[in-house]
């Protein structure tokens, strides 16, 4: 038998949307597990949805059901969602999650007295709407400081809109408002019992909840276009330019080296023992080894150089108006790099092995497309010359 709720029809509709809206965000998340926080930020929005809903059953169940059950899913489902935002938006290390985490704490241990021991029911809503004021603003912080943490480490990510993050951003301000306004309206009654503050808190609930699901989904389309972007022009495993790039931005540098008649120089490096770490480790331990060495490379290059992965094993760096002595210098310096940076994998330290062959070009020999024919020969011609000795 359906009880005779005066907001049936609003509990029905928030059912079904936090249905719908649970089902989308875990296909987005199934759909992209490569994308970081998706899966937490899914299964906190999960919970929370099941704390709203045993909300709206209050007068049919148990306070210990209906209030601390429903509080404690309701708001403790915030913190996986607030982890899952900062993985999405590379804060895996922040202190936030910690804070929220003892406020959550503090703010279930005042509603159980509220509740169990001492009749204080304004006393409730003042705690849960301080703590849902707490994970509001700590989300709007999340997603903006992240938002300039991308811009910074991804030069992509500036192109982006980032309207999924504004418009998260803008629902959780909005919600920081609302929640002290419904503070006062509702009162702690009940979702059963006819009234303007309960039917706005069910309505901002169904609001709430779909924009919410579609700002994460936004966000993650957003995130996959830059990532197309990204891997149009760098490599995703070392996150330097790749080939197709290097070439387009090393023909520009050709062309202003021949007008100012200045030479450019050309370090073909190859890691040679890259396919025993492959075998003997694995392709994670590989690309691990990979970007450690772009790393320590890009540090011993200036700005105008141009560094690339051009293979799997294979690098190349252009040094616009550097003539050969110069060049030299440039190895010499990667070789101090890569052999005081220690790789270490499982307190094991592994040794990374590489040739370099370097020539330089100027004038009318300044063809991209040549040096690197030639750069091929002269580290097969390195390469020889070692076997031999």
């Amino acid at each position: 038998m359906i009880p005779p709720f005066d907001n049936f029809t609003l509990i029905v509709a928030l059912g079904l949307v936090s249905l719908i809206s649970v089902t989308a965000l875990f296909i987005n998340w199934a759909a992209n597990k490569h994308v970081p926080g998706l899966g937490k930020i899914a299964s906190g929005f999960l919970i929370t949805t099941i704390g709203i809903l045993l909300l709206t059953f209050r007068e049919v169940s148990a306070p210990i059901i209906s209030v601390m059950l429903a509080n404690a899913m309701l708001l403790g489902g915030r913190i996986p969602i607030l982890m899952g935002l900062a993985e999405f938006w590379n804060q895996e290390r922040t202190n936030l999650t910690a804070f929220c985490t003892a406020s959550f704490i503090v703010t279930m241990a005042i509603l159980f007295y509220f509740t169990m021991i001492s009749d204080g029911a304004s006393q409730r809503v003042v705690a849960y709407t301080i703590m849902n004021v707490i994970f509001n603003l700590g989300f709007v912080f999340v997603i903006l400081r992240g938002v300039q943490i991308e811009r910074k480490l991804r030069p992509v990510m500036s192109t982006s809109a980032h309207y999924g993050a504004y418009l998260a951003s803008g629902l959780f301000l909005a919600n920081t408002i609302g929640e002290f306004a419904l503070m006062f309206l509702r009162l702690d009654a009940p979702f059963s019992q006819a009234g303007s503050g309960t039917s706005l808190l069910m309505l901002g609930s169904i609001f709430t909840i779909v924009v919410f699901s579609l700002s994460i989904i936004i966000m993650t389309m957003e995130e996959l276009t830059v990532e197309h972007k990204e891997n149009a022009i760098f490599d995703p495993v070392t996150t330097i330019l790749n080939h197709r790039t290097f070439i387009e931005v090393g023909n520009r540098v050709m062309g202003v080296a021949l007008r100012y008649n200045k030479p450019v120089s050309l370090l073909t490096i190859e890691v040679a023992n890259m396919n025993e770490i492959t075998g003997r480790y694995g392709h994670r331990v590989a690309n691990e080894m990979l970007r450690h060495f772009a790393l320590r490379a890009t540090d011993q290059r200036r700005n105008e150089d141009v560094l690339a992965r051009s293979s799997f094993k294979d690098f190349h760096m252009l040094l616009p108006g550097v003539p050969e002595s110069g060049a030299q210098i440039v190895v010499e310096k990667i070789r101090d790099a890569v052999n005081k940076g220690e790789f270490v994998h499982e307190d094991a330290e592994i040794d990374l092995d590489f040739n370099v062959a370097a020539i330089t070009r100027e004038g009318e020999h300044l063809n991209l497309q040549q040096m690197l024919v030639d750069g091929d020969l002269e580290l097969a011609r390195h390469k020889h010359s070692k076997r031999i000795i």
